[in-house]
């Protein structure tokens, strides 16, 4: 069977044997791992990602919930070679990833299987992950509402729109490492909490009030709405603020600029 057309395949944190001219006439991207394969998720758009677990948490749902908000369509393998992967089912059931091939693989064989992935002309991403792109892109679009994305733990966003770098004032790296309670004033925090664990109870979306903080210790009155969405074996929250005003009565804030800017800025990726 002939390779039928060239695509773009990324492989992250792949052995050395494996080169670039093996892959021909396909173009092979490499990447040390899976922070530093963001880069390439939002400026080459391949076709295949191959990932060589390394641990048994490396945080795949983040990486690949942040892939997709910027538009990845492509499929996700992952290698366990160590048999370190806890799970692989949930991953493949909620298409985490795409196909699942455990303990160690030759060069031949290893090639065989991309061949074999690549060959096909049919579309080439999966239903579900397009189902969920198509979702975050529609919530990054609307261009009134500052919009967070956490881990479970609230420890650091996953995510965020133009909208919310506007509104806290703070760069998208600064909000890659910022937590809810860093965004929170004092004493707000706690409130929000309890609001984000009564939607986890709960099963809906909550809604509630908070005080953010702005550029030039600017205090911001938001009301907002959250919920909690699993995804593979982790569960992450959404913050959707809805009206945002200064606390010291200074009015709205300035309208967000345009839906296509703003998604094509929108993500960040989470910590290595």
């Amino acid at each position: 069977m002939e390779w039928k057309s060239n695509r773009r395949v990324l492989i992250v944190a792949g052995p050395k044997p494996i080169s670039k001219e093996s892959l021909a006439p396909h173009e092979g991207l490499a990447a040390k791992n899976l922070s530093a394969a963001f880069t390439h998720i939002s400026s080459s758009r391949p076709d295949l990602v191959i990932y060589f677990a390394k641990g048994r948490d490396d945080n795949l749902e983040e990486h690949v919930l942040t892939w997709l908000i910027e538009g990845f369509h492509g499929k996700f393998l992952l290698f366990d070679t160590l048999n370190r992967v806890k799970d692989s089912d949930v991953l493949l059931r909620s298409q985490v990833i795409d196909d699942y091939f455990s303990g160690p693989v030759g060069t031949e064989r290893f090639l065989t299987i991309i061949k074999n992935r690549l060959s096909h002309e049919s579309h080439f991403a999966p239903p579900r992950a397009m189902t969920t792109f198509d979702l975050f892109r529609n919530l990054f679009e609307r261009g009134l509402d500052a919009i967070f994305f956490f881990n479970e733990e609230l420890t650091h966003c996953v995510a965020a729109n133009i909208r919310a770098e506007q509104v806290t004032g703070l760069s998208l790296d600064e909000l890659r490492h910022s937590s809810l309670r860093d965004l929170c004033v004092q004493g707000e925090y706690e409130d929000t909490l309890r609001t984000i664990r009564r939607a986890g109870r709960h099963y809906y979306d909550s809604r509630g009030t908070t005080i953010l903080k702005g550029a030039g210790g600017r205090q911001i009155e938001a009301a907002f709405s959250c919920g909690i969405f699993g995804f593979g074996r982790k569960n992450f929250v959404k913050l959707e603020v809805q009206s945002l005003h200064n606390a010291a009565g200074k009015g709205p804030l300035p309208k967000g600029k345009g839906g296509a800017e703003r998604a094509s800025h929108a993500v960040l990726h989470s910590p290595g």
